[in-house]
């Protein structure tokens, strides 16, 4: 195996794991929710894009602060390992050149928030700036070109070993903040000093090889742990991951959540449910994230009809993603020598999800003062007719099949 096969291996190895756990996070229902999130809120933004001030220039500057924070998203994906520190101290020239393809790679998948960023602000800058086809280009080539300073001049920094760089990056992306801002008044002039910059910078020091090299791996190999880390973290919010890397404790804080939702009687199924469920990020995190979508979709999107709809739906999604609780907690040591009973199981199950619901109903019914009394109303009662239908309609179907 060559070396660049060995990275190529070791990239297509964490590809692999992206996607397991990315079907993991976005499974069909919740794809589903969000393809209808999204199209609400875009059609809400369309609408309120009709209604802004042609003279409110404040929505211009913040338009373009929030398209600037894309330049500063992500870090290059190095894909090395701790033993690498060691091993490849004799390969250290031969990896140079990896790196480099790997910072011209990252630089490239980094351009296309972006290029999303262009696009959602465009229609604010041509209505209140009056910025046409060329401007938006310009706008763009100028954030693509201030990117690749920022990247190039970081990639230099750790082949070259020279730290002292690093106190000028603040300052630097400070500058890249301010004409971005100014951009609005010297496009022209702006877009092509940053791109005259960024063709003398890329070359010296990207292209150009110092010509001494000292790559400092440890600081590499650290940036990398930390990435893939704050990766891993974020499917974790949803699923298990075993990459996390974290200490096994318990979560104390989550005890008085636990006795919460357990009544005072309760069998050991019903006991170890609620554990199940707050515990296992499997479970609670899903809950979680669709809740955070039908928050914000009640909050945000300005059509009644289609907010009753998504809270039902996303309501109907929490629960019925819940179902195989009951599966995971048979295959319990526990429960597969000393079986629930079907009325144990069923009352149990009942009791949580009536439990679990109401605070679902509660939650969007606040989100829905946000449109206005009348709708947190609806969104309350209707959520929890939702719930009767669900709990005591559906399930014992369901315990019945």
């Amino acid at each position: 195996m060559t070396f660049e096969e060995l990275f190529k291996k070791r990239q297509a190895h964490f590809t692999k794991q992206l996607m397991k756990y990315g079907k993991l996070v976005f499974n069909d229902h919740f794809m589903l929710i969000l393809v209808v999130f999204i199209g609400a809120l875009g059609y809400t933004y369309s609408t309120w894009l009709e209604t802004i001030d042609r003279s409110a220039m404040y929505l211009v500057f913040i338009a373009l602060t929030m398209g600037c924070l894309t330049l500063f998203l992500g870090e290059t994906a190095t894909y090395l390992e701790e033993a690498d520190e060691l091993f490849l101290l004799p390969k250290e020239q031969d990896y140079i050149t990896i790196y480099q393809q790997q910072t011209i790679k990252s630089y490239c998948i980094h351009l296309v928030p972006m290029i999303i960023a262009v696009f959602l602000i465009r229609p604010i800058l041509s209505t209140v700036a009056n910025f046409n086809l060329s401007d938006m280009v310009a706008l763009l080539l100028m954030w693509a070109s201030m990117k690749a300073i920022d990247v190039s001049v970081s990639y230099y920094i750790d082949v070259s070993g020279n730290q002292h760089l690093k106190r000028y990056r603040l300052s630097w992306r400070i500058v890249m903040y301010m004409a971005t801002l100014l951009s609005v008044y010297f496009m022209l002039m702006i877009a092509t000093g940053s791109i005259v910059i960024a063709a003398v910078v890329v070359y010296n020091y990207l292209i150009q090889s110092p010509t001494v090299s000292q790559l400092q791996l440890e600081i590499l190999i650290e940036r990398e742990q930390e990435r893939k880390q704050r990766i891993y973290y974020f499917f974790h919010l949803f699923t298990d991951v075993p990459y996390i890397e974290q200490t096994p404790h318990r979560l104390r804080r989550l005890d008085s959540v636990i006795e919460w939702l357990q009544p005072r009687e309760v069998s050991s199924f019903g006991y170890y449910l609620r554990r199940e469920f707050v515990r296992q990020r499997t479970y609670s995190g899903l809950v979680v994230r669709l809740l955070m979508v039908g928050v914000l979709a009640i909050i945000f999107i300005d059509e009644s009809v289609m907010i009753y709809m998504l809270s039902v739906l996303s309501h109907y999604f929490i629960l019925i993603q819940l179902l195989p609780l009951r599966e995971t907690l048979l295959k319990h040591p526990q429960f597969a020598l000393h079986p629930p009973t079907a009325t144990h199981i069923r009352q149990d199950l009942q009791v949580f999800f009536r439990q679990l619901s109401i605070i679902v109903s509660i939650l969007f019914g606040l989100a829905g003062l946000a449109q206005s009394f009348t709708a947190a109303s609806i969104l309350f009662g209707l959520n929890l007719l939702f719930m009767s239908g669900f709990i005591y309609l559906y399930l014992p179907y369901y315990f019945s099949k």
